[in-house]
């Protein structure tokens, strides 16, 4: 996969990539990767789900560096459960980057986007600036 050049900055120390969750992959420049496994160790307690979530995150994560220009092998594993193929579509999501099989990102759209309205309004109570 190669990235564009406007994000290649943000992984000018490496990049993480492991599975995400509804079926794409999650990529962190190292300092992110680092707070979001202490966002997991802190509250993946002891539980069953917790070990499992741990696991998950986890086992499947991969360290890397970019290439000259801006590309990084994604391991078998992690591209056969996002079911990445010839064309990947890439989401920046605050802290991280999304990789996803291009179908799987236009799925994902349409049910979000029918759905857009009544998430918003399930967080509205809430302090989200929106």
């Amino acid at each position: 996969m190669t990235l564009p050049s406007r994000l290649r900055s943000y992984f000018e120390g490496g990049i993480v990539i492991t599975k995400g969750v509804d079926r794409c992959l999650f990529a962190f420049p190292p300092d992110e990767w680092a707070a979001f496994k202490a966002n997991i160790k802190a509250n993946a307690d002891l539980s069953a789900k917790g070990r499992q979530l741990s696991r998950m995150f986890f086992s499947m994560a991969f360290e890397a560096i970019l290439d000259r220009q801006g590309r990084v092998l994604i391991p078998q594993k992690l591209a056969r459960y996002a079911g990445l193929d010839r064309d990947v579509t890439l989401a920046g999501v605050d802290d991280r980057l999304e990789i996803w099989a291009t179908d799987e990102w236009n799925r994902y759209l349409e049910g979000a986007d029918e759905s857009f309205s009544d998430i918003v309004e399930e967080f509205a109570g809430r302090d989200l600036g929106v």
